[in-house]
């Protein structure tokens, strides 16, 4: 009689053991699923004008109307200021970045501390990314004043760097950004090889 309890306990947890087995490689396949799907969301490089989109606004909350400029490379656009900051930044390793309409004031002006209906402004210019998690940036100001254009940059260059770059990498990029004119433009460039972008965005602001 004994034989037969000490076969029957030992067929039970054979059988235990075996379940728990199983689910610890359930459990392992399902994280190795879950980074592999992370892995896939990295952002695009960018590219050229496509569409108009809404996006939601990391900074309050309130949809912002952006045009993406990730598309077909070879097609051109119409707005010469965003043709020169395509220019710059093409072939670099940027995030997909986004044209902010001016029609957004409130955004622009909580945000960057711009005033859109600047009187000193002939044309502004406004490419960032929309990510919250990659603080980059190209603004540029067609100004009269020139010099008072590069003041606002630099008030918007100050708030980037004290109180809207949180990731390390964001640090770094506010840190290195610049903010500089040329002839009757003034421009901010915040994001990767921004010395280099500069040198680009320049040449195609002639």
């Amino acid at each position: 009689m004994y034989p037969k309890k000490i076969a029957a306990m030992a067929a039970i947890m054979a059988v235990c053991i075996g379940f728990s087995a199983c689910s610890g490689n359930g459990d392992g396949g399902s994280a190795e699923s879950s980074s592999a799907s992370t892995a896939s969301d990295a952002p695009t490089i960018t590219g050229t004008v496509s569409e108009t989109v809404s996006e939601d606004s990391s900074a309050d909350n309130t949809e912002t109307e952006v045009t993406d400029v990730t598309g077909e490379a070879g097609e051109t656009s119409d707005d010469p200021l965003l043709a020169a900051a395509e220019s710059a930044i093409d072939g670099m390793e940027w995030p997909a970045m986004a044209v902010v309409s001016n029609d957004e004031k409130e955004f622009i002006s909580d945000f960057f501390l711009l005033d859109t209906e600047n009187g000193n402004y002939k044309d502004l210019f406004i490419m960032q990314c929309p990510m919250s998690a990659n603080l980059s940036e190209i603004i540029i100001i067609e100004a009269d004043d020139v010099t008072s254009a590069k003041a606002d940059l630099e008030a918007r260059q100050k708030k980037a760097q004290e109180q809207d770059a949180f990731y390390p990498d964001d640090v770094e990029r506010a840190g290195a950004s610049i903010v500089g004119t040329y002839g009757t433009y003034a421009y901010f460039i915040m994001g990767n090889n921004s010395g280099d972008v500069e040198k680009a965005l320049t040449a195609g602001l002639k």
